[in-house]
């Protein structure tokens, strides 16, 4: 096949110029070739041979177009073209033969990933965003032990008023359906299980008050709580709600100052007569309702700084007659037991005029009064010493009242550590 094509082409060339060479010698035999000087017969010639050789470039467009052209076969050689030019040849790609790569080869297409530019470079970040921790629907944290700190000495027997602080941090509301169960370690409450009584949403805090009694041996004593949901099921602290609150008390013979009231200030449920329920430490610059604070380092009335803690209570500057209370835990009194304290007007109060009351109550009972005494500012202190024996072997609570006396106006009490002190 490749021979026959070959001469089919070679025919046609050969015969094209065959009828060239002989046109052209007929062009140069042409009569009256004498006369080369005459302009007509130049213009003559020369139109002779232009007809001469459109009329052959007509011929070789003819032939060729009338020749048949077949497809060219997969080979691996290819003939040189014979009219192509000697240059149009790039030497470079002489060594690789035309068919190392078919004209129908499938090309890559975009979705290679050896090409960098088809998928644009994504941004490696610097940190890995950290994965959102699901919130669990029932869970505490603990905020603050608002009394008896862990490691508190409490003298045997005695009772007490564990305050904790939480907060839900859970998804699930809390309501009057959930307890405060007791988990492990001592007891020392009168019951394993207390309700909620209240509704506490999500993000929400709540103080737990649960009133227990020291052992009577001395020593080291842990009381582990946690919440119940009404599916009696128990949680608490931590990542998987599993972590108890606690009170941890040291218990000690029972000597000296066994319970102070200015230390246990917010143990104790404070009122006012013009509010039944005050916020405990109260806040100096809201004394419409009165307020109660301990104090560290109170300021006697004749200016002194003092070391030992103080409770100071101011009745409302607006209410003359008016009152602060506060009833506090009970705790058991024994034989020689007595209350201490040095009554007098904060220092700096130089209007006060003010009364001051001890009651105390024994289980469902009325309070009793243990005592009054008036106190203005006259830089002095009153000291004051009851003898408690009267009362040994029982669970008393204790309420400490100051009032307004002749004048609403910068009534400010201070008593000066008041205790209980058991020689």
């Amino acid at each position: 096949m490749k021979k026959k094509t070959f001469f089919k082409t070679n025919w046609i060339f050969a015969a094209a110029v065959l009828v060239l060479a002989i046109i052209t010698v007929a062009a140069c035999n042409l009569p009256g070739g004498e006369t080369i000087g005459d302009p007509i017969e130049q213009a003559k010639q020369t139109l002779v041979a232009q007809q001469t050789q459109d009329y052959f470039q007509t011929i070789v467009a003819q032939l060729t177009d009338t020749a048949p052209v077949e497809s060219p076969q997969p080979t691996d050689e290819q003939p040189a073209d014979p009219t192509a030019e000697p240059t149009a040849v790039d030497p470079q790609h002489t060594a690789v033969p035309p068919t190392a790569i078919p004209p129908t080869a499938v090309q890559p297409t975009a979705t290679q990933v050896v090409v960098p530019t088809a998928v644009p470079a994504t941004p490696v970040p610097t940190q890995i965003p950290p994965t959102a921790t699901p919130i669990p629907c029932y869970q505490v944290s603990f905020v603050a032990d608002v009394t008896i700190p862990d490691g508190t000495k409490i003298p045997t027997g005695n009772t007490f008023t564990k305050t904790w602080r939480i907060k839900n941090s859970g998804s699930c509301t809390w309501d009057d359906r959930f307890d405060i169960a007791f988990l492990k370690g001592t007891q020392m409450a009168a019951a394993a299980i207390y309700d909620l009584r209240t509704t506490v949403k999500p993000g929400e805090t709540l103080d737990i008050s649960i009133e227990m009694t020291a052992p009577s041996a001395n020593g080291v004593y842990t009381s582990e709580w946690m919440l119940v949901n009404p599916n009696g099921i128990k949680f608490g602290t931590g990542p998987k709600s599993d972590g108890a609150f606690w009170a941890k008390i040291e218990v000690v013979d029972g000597k000296g100052a066994i319970f102070n009231f200015a230390n246990s200030a917010c143990t104790a449920k404070w009122s006012s007569d013009t509010e039944s329920k005050l916020p405990c430490p109260g806040d100096r610059k809201k004394a419409g309702d009165g307020y109660v604070i301990s104090e560290k380092n109170p300021i006697r009335e004749d200016g002194g700084k003092e070391n030992e803690p103080g409770l100071i209570m101011r009745p409302s500057p607006t209410v003359k007659g008016g009152y602060v209370q506060g009833i506090y835990p009970a705790v058991t009194i024994r034989n020689g037991d007595q209350f201490k304290a040095l009554i007098q007007c904060e220092g700096g109060a130089k209007k006060c005029s003010l009364k001051f009351e001890l009651y105390y109550k024994i289980g469902d009972g009325k309070f009793v009064e243990l005592g009054e005494w008036l106190e203005i500012h006259d830089d002095k202190w009153n000291p004051i010493s009851i003898d408690l024996s009267s009362l040994a072997g029982n669970k008393v609570e204790f309420s400490l009242v100051v009032w307004n006396k002749d004048t609403a106006d910068d009534n400010i009490g201070l008593w000066l550590n008041p205790i209980i002190y058991r020689p």
